[in-house]
């Protein structure tokens, strides 16, 4: 490549490219006229453009390219004002013709050929804007139709999938048929508690939180292994006194460290590793000592008619800061306060709970922490505000067995004595799902598997639904003995069942593990 010649600079390019970038008819004329390279040059970009250069969006492209072409000018011009001794021409095109003119044949030629090396960069340089604008153009246009059919809803075409809900109207986990292994029901031990130190019937029954242990409660509470049925750990409630009572309610804590139990009007909370005693909570107005009835053997008697006073029942808060427990103050007459919660690290009464005019007998703590749910005798079902105890929504019917979902914390389970269940939307009531399958007479115990997809409720033998729809699953019948208490293990593999001694006619007190599933 020869030096560039000083007679025709870019910047004077530049300014042909300005002066000429005018209408159409214009640039016929330089089509026609054009004798000098640099119109030639300029007319040919012209016409290349009009007759065929890559393009877009027409509109887009055409400004995009003139922007680009006066944004070059302003630069050349700016450039060549600030040369040393130079001066900006009016008419630069004049200019640079005459000053061709006056070139010596040898060195025309020079620039003839350097033009048409310029000719061909500065076409493709033009190619290559277009190009480029136009693709912006495109996803830009692209980018503005997807936003605008994400607005709009579904497009023609595409169909929209309905989400299956469950009876609370929320979306539901699955909707397709559960299906239980041939093994569901097979035992996999029996638990004794006459050769483990519970002499009588079993009130209540729980789970650890690593589903490794089981707590019974009867009238003391005996913890072991809940694989093998072996290695149990008696925690002996009356602590050396003459005086025994029944434990009604053992519940293992959320973070599955402590273990609670009803005592009379107290709430005890143990260490099962060192078997002592950490805090007692003892309800408003119960005695230290209790006035023993009858024999003299029990201490606050399991029936109201003794005279004693008995918690039938108490829960956790699921972040296990506090417990709630029912009044105990039950022989026959209004009660002052239905339940009361206590701060356990403070041990301090925190809300009270107005409202049920009997015995308050079955108590569930929702797993969002807002709402509580009692039955009591007084043949209703009530759900409480847990923070401020206010009554939300109150359900007529006889006593009745209560467990919340564990993936709905609003949905609650309730099992009525008359062998009824259902769940509802324990808001407002809302949404019932009844099953027209009866349990039996006395239900006494409900529970939801830990994945929300089915429920049990037990009483003569355990009856296994699907948690969605009105569908029977599976029906235990390995207990001769009315059940008293059933647990349903977190890992979701198995059911513990107790019976209660007396009742059935087998006169025997165990419990009995079987796969759920």
């Amino acid at each position: 490549m020869t030096e560039h010649n000083n007679q025709f600079t870019p910047e004077d390019v530049d300014a042909q490219i300005e002066h000429f970038a005018g209408s159409s008819r214009e640039q016929s004329h330089l089509l026609s006229n054009a004798h000098s390279p640099d119109e030639r040059l300029v007319a040919d970009l012209q016409l290349m453009y009009r007759q065929g250069a890559p393009r877009a969006i027409a509109d887009e492209d055409e400004q995009s390219l003139q922007h680009a072409w006066e944004r070059i000018a302003m630069i050349a011009a700016a450039k060549q004002a600030r040369r040393p001794g130079r001066q900006a021409r009016p008419n630069a095109r004049n200019a640079v013709m005459n000053r061709a003119d006056k070139q010596p044949k040898n060195v025309t030629n020079l620039f003839e050929r350097r033009t048409w090396q310029q000719r061909i960069g500065l076409i493709a340089a033009a190619c290559v804007i277009v190009l480029v604008v136009g693709s912006m153009v495109l996803l830009f246009n692209a980018a503005r139709i997807k936003n605008t059919n994400s607005a709009s809803g579904p497009q023609l075409g595409v169909t929209a999938t309905a989400t299956p809900t469950i009876a609370s109207g929320k979306p539901s986990t699955t909707n397709l048929p559960i299906k239980l292994s041939k093994n569901v029901g097979k035992v996999v031990y029996t638990w004794n508690g006459r050769a483990n130190g519970q002499m009588d019937g079993f009130y209540d029954l729980a789970w650890s939180k690593n589903s490794k242990r089981i707590a019974s409660a009867s009238l003391n509470v005996v913890l072991w292994d809940a694989t093998t049925g072996k290695n149990s750990v008696v925690l002996d409630s009356n602590q050396g006194s003459q005086f025994s009572g029944s434990i009604l309610a053992v519940k293992w804590s959320p973070d599955g460290r402590y273990v609670a139990s009803t005592f009379g009007g107290q709430i005890l909370i143990w260490d099962p590793a060192t078997k002592t005693i950490l805090h007692k909570l003892t309800y408003p107005g119960v005695p230290v000592a209790s006035t023993a009835t009858g024999s003299g053997k029990y201490l606050n008697s399991y029936a109201p008619l003794s005279g004693g006073v008995m918690i039938y029942d108490f829960a956790w808060s699921p972040d296990g800061k506090e417990i709630v427990a029912a009044n105990p103050f039950h022989n026959g007459t209004s009660a002052n306060e239905s339940m009361v919660t206590w701060d356990v690290a403070t041990q301090q009464i925190k809300t009270k709970f107005i409202g049920h005019t009997d015995a308050v007998n079955k108590i569930a703590w929702s797993p969002d922490g807002k709402y509580i749910a009692s039955s009591a005798y007084d043949s209703t079902v009530r759900v409480w505000d847990a923070k401020y105890g206010q009554e939300v929504y109150k359900l007529s019917g006889p006593y009745a067995a209560l467990a919340w979902s564990p993936t709905d914390a609003k949905r609650l389970l309730i099992g009525f004595a008359n062998g009824t269940l259902e769940s509802i939307d324990a808001t407002n009531g809302a949404n019932p799902l009844k099953y027209s399958e009866q349990v039996g007479l006395g239900i006494s115990s409900v529970a939801w598997s830990p994945d929300g997809k089915m429920v049990a409720a037990a009483g003569k033998g355990v009856k296994l639904f699907d948690a969605q729809k009105d569908a029977l699953l599976y029906t235990y019948g390995g207990n001769a003995d009315f059940i008293r208490c059933m647990a349903w293990s977190p890992d979701g593999k198995y059911i513990a069942t107790g019976d209660n001694m007396g009742e059935g006619g087998s006169n025997t007190n165990d419990v009995k593990v079987w796969i759920a599933r």
